[in-house]
């Protein structure tokens, strides 16, 4: 049995999850928990972090949403009325598929566990997230601060 076979699908979203929904094919919405300066494509990476993608910004169709604001200031979870209110203000209610990413699948699982676990919705995981999709041959990205590619 390889790896693919043990993966579940319930929890991890990939690649070609992502794209479905950038292009329009999939009704699952995309919440970028990465820094409004990524989220834009100001900066490819946190300060101090190597980057990891050759292009900036952010999957088209996603809100942006970083995993800090789902937290209060001691580090622990906001209520669930308040996570509600703040998901909901991006369009993010519970009535579609959510898939969340950040760079590298690690700050979006805090994310993941907001809305599925405290929350309720169904949500996957996009372990690839950015450094995946941004290196990414011919798929869409949007980029508003117009930093598209990484100066190597």
């Amino acid at each position: 049995m390889c790896i693919r076979d043990r993966v579940n699908t319930a929890l991890r979203a990939r690649l070609t999850d992502a794209l479905a929904s950038a292009e329009g094919r999939s009704d699952a919405r995309l919440v970028d928990i990465r820094s409004a300066d990524e989220y834009q494509g100001k900066v490819f990476a946190p300060a101090g972090v190597p980057e990891l993608a050759i292009r900036a910004g952010h999957i088209p169709g996603a809100v942006n949403v970083p995993w800090g604001q789902a937290v209060r200031e001691d580090g622990s979870f906001k209520s669930a009325e308040e996570l509600k209110k703040l998901y909901a203000g991006v369009g993010i209610d519970g009535s579609k598929p959510v898939i969340t990413y950040c760079r590298i699948g690690e700050r979006s699982s805090h994310t993941w566990f907001a809305l599925s676990k405290i929350l309720g919705y169904q949500v996957r995981n996009y372990d690839g997230s950015w450094t995946e999709y941004g290196n990414s041959v011919g798929v869409p990205i949007n980029n508003p601060a117009g930093t598209v590619w990484a100066a190597k």
